[in-house]
């Protein structure tokens, strides 16, 4: 007996391997085909032979991870096919599928439009269903626009049954609009809020001049800006008059609105209107010394009165309008930066201790402030220069822990290891810019899909993950919007990912280091590189205000003197011939600079006549003290950028 059920145990454990070998085989089958067909299947649907690619996404396995997307795809070809009811059903099979993916919010949607156009009577039940399980979606937010058309289709002939369905339907407009209003549904809206005939409130009229302004239709805007108070809308009638190009109405509005009305709107809008006012004068200054005469007293009184501190030149003056600011306004929008500034006022004058007590005010205040990353490294200077060594040394591990993609990071490095060079990076390795992600949430659906190179539906999928946008556009090689986008993205994640995160590479790509390191010279390529992004963004066609052309932003006389001292082809347009020329240009400027690439650098902002200025004109003991105190707000800040992105390409690659 023991023997038998010994026998009988054997079988079981050979049955149950022999199932699990099958399963495994099966399971990557499936997956092998899955791919093989998805594959083949995409390229039929690119290439818009829409029967064929429905048949075979219709291949692709039951247990396939790429099923979904698969019954997505042949939904969307029926659709193209005019087989609406064919697309509905496919939806449907979406939606009944085990698997909660991204993909199952937009089939719903997809499916609530089909119905809608079909006049199926669930299309309002399937638009409710979706603001209610995805309210934060962008699906949620056109499914109020679509409501909106199902209701004013449906008006009843009892007059007072009409007026009711009349405003449930100005209601789901008025909801879309709010939450949309440069969205694709936005201009139909107001031309179905406009065929109810409903009566409109002061808010109602401003809403639709605001959409209509997001929509670049300001004739229009001003046409229901008419028709608004004045105290609630002064700042939208100034934005839209600056828009029209009527500087001195919109300047008229601007100074009767901050004197009279400015508590009324939001603080943001007082800001813009500021900006546009200034910009209406001859010169910025001209526009600031107009504003800071009418001594505001109510909102954007403390965004004119730091304006008014940043013109000032005069240190002692610029210092006593910071101390007046801040006191005045401790805790404003503003505040962070004045003190950051009276904190390094003291710096400079050697009042370590006086430095040191508004550098505590600051950190306690503002410790994720624009300014915190400066304010705690010079707290560690300061606690060096006090002999406070291992507190300076905490301070330095602070920047680089909180702020490492900060120019002060490279600073507190240099600092913390004593890196003589200043310039710890001299070449790079390159690595690719891949998907931005290693796994992602819906059981790795949007990686496959984007192994699989169907970015349509990938940008569709993940519509608010900026980082995958910018992998987007940068595998349709719209590099320029790719960096911009994912150097946005970045900068809105308060703890930043470590240096070999994906998502890095899509911030600081190595477009044309091949080429930069091939053309070199003497120079140390990774700066060339930094100087070559921060100029262009990649873009070899792009021209400045004042006419720099190319990816190193060459004035055309600069190029023509390069051209005529070196053997390279006189064409600036020339990826190879501008990247040649602005290293030469760069090797130029730091030959006449003591061989130093922070002159040279900031020549090549600047101009080198400015620098060779600045070293009589400021007072400076060390790297800092003369970057902090270029006189040429633009060209400071254009030396801090090129020097953390020589920073990040560094720890990246």
């Amino acid at each position: 007996m023991r023997r038998r059920r010994k026998y009988d145990l054997y079988i079981v454990i050979f049955l149950a391997i022999v199932t699990l070998v099958f399963f495994i085989y099966s399971n990557l089958s499936a997956g092998s085909k899955g791919y093989e067909h998805y594959a083949e299947a995409l390229k039929l649907y690119k290439a818009k032979d829409y029967e064929l690619a429905y048949a075979e996404f219709g291949k692709i396995p039951h247990n396939s991870n790429l099923k979904q997307a698969a019954l997505f795809r042949q939904a969307r070809c029926a659709t193209t096919l005019g087989k609406k009811e064919l697309a509905i059903k496919k939806y449907k099979k979406v939606m009944r599928s085990n698997l909660k993916t991204s993909i199952v919010p937009i089939s719903k949607y997809n499916m609530a439009i089909l119905m809608y156009e079909v006049n199926d009577n669930h299309a309002k039940s399937q638009f409710k269903q979706i603001i209610k399980n995805y309210p934060e979606s962008d699906y949620s937010i056109a499914s109020n626009y679509y409501l909106g058309m199902i209701q004013s289709s449906n008006i009843p002939n009892n007059p007072k049954r009409a007026i009711k369905a009349k405003e449930k339907a100005f209601l789901y407009f008025k909801d879309y609009l709010e939450k949309a209003p440069d969205g694709r549904f936005s201009m139909n809206a107001i031309e179905e809020i406009k065929k109810l005939n409903v009566k409109l409130s002061n808010y109602d009229n401003l809403l639709i001049a605001k959409t209509y302004y997001q929509n670049g239709e300001f004739e229009k805007a001003k046409e229901f800006l008419n028709k608004t108070t004045m105290s609630e809308s002064w700042s939208d009638f100034a934005k839209n008059e600056y828009k029209l190009g009527n500087k001195e109405k919109a300047k008229e509005y601007t100074e009767k609105g901050l004197k009279e009305y400015a508590d009324a709107v939001e603080p943001e809008d007082v800001y813009e209107v500021i900006d546009g006012y200034i910009s209406a004068f001859p010169t910025r200054k001209e526009g600031i010394q107009k504003l800071n005469s009418m001594e505001l007293k109510s909102t954007g009184a403390d965004y004119v009165a730091y304006l008014n501190c940043n013109e000032v030149v005069d240190k002692s003056v610029k210092e006593a309008c910071y101390r007046t600011l801040y006191e005045k306004y401790p805790n404003g929008q503003f505040s962070a930066d004045t003190l950051y500034n009276l904190f390094l006022s003291k710096y400079l004058q050697k009042k370590f201790y006086d430095a040191q007590r508004l550098g505590f005010l600051h950190t306690k205040k503002f410790p994720n402030a624009k300014s915190s990353p400066a304010v705690t490294y010079y707290m560690g200077k300061i606690a060096y220069k006090l002999k406070h060594y291992e507190s300076a040394n905490n301070y330095y591990k602070q920047v680089l822990y909180k702020f490492p993609d900060s120019y002060y990071a490279l600073r507190a490095s240099n600092n913390l290891y004593k890196d003589d060079g200043f310039l710890p990076f001299l070449e790079l390795t390159e690595k690719p810019v891949v998907f931005p992600y290693r796994k992602s949430l819906d059981n790795n659906l949007v990686v496959n899909l984007a192994l699989l190179k169907d970015y349509d539906l990938v940008e569709e999928l993940c519509k608010k993950d900026k980082f995958i946008q910018s992998w987007i556009a940068y595998e349709k090689k719209d590099y320029t919007v790719s960096a911009v986008m994912a150097r946005n993205a970045m900068e809105e994640i308060s703890v930043k990912p470590p240096y070999d995160d994906l998502r890095w590479r899509l911030v600081y790509p190595l477009h044309y280091y091949e080429i930069v390191d091939k053309l070199k010279g003497n120079n140390n390529p990774i700066i060339l590189q930094s100087i070559l992004k921060e100029e262009s963004h990649f873009n070899p066609k792009a021209k400045s205000f004042v006419g720099a052309l190319g990816l190193m932003q060459l004035m055309p006389a600069t190029y023509a003197e390069v051209v005529k001292n070196h053997n390279i082809p006189s064409n600036l347009d020339s990826v190879t011939s501008n990247i040649a020329a602005g290293s030469l240009y760069y090797s130029g400027l730091k030959k006449s600079l003591v061989n130093k690439d922070l002159y040279a650098i900031s020549a090549y902002n600047g101009g080198i006549g400015s620098v060779t200025g600045w070293f009589t004109k400021i007072n400076y003991h060390d790297t800092d003290e003369f970057v902090e105190q270029i006189p040429y707000p633009e060209t400071k800040n254009y030396v801090k950028k090129v020097l953390r992105t020589y920073w990040m390409y560094g720890k990246i690659y």
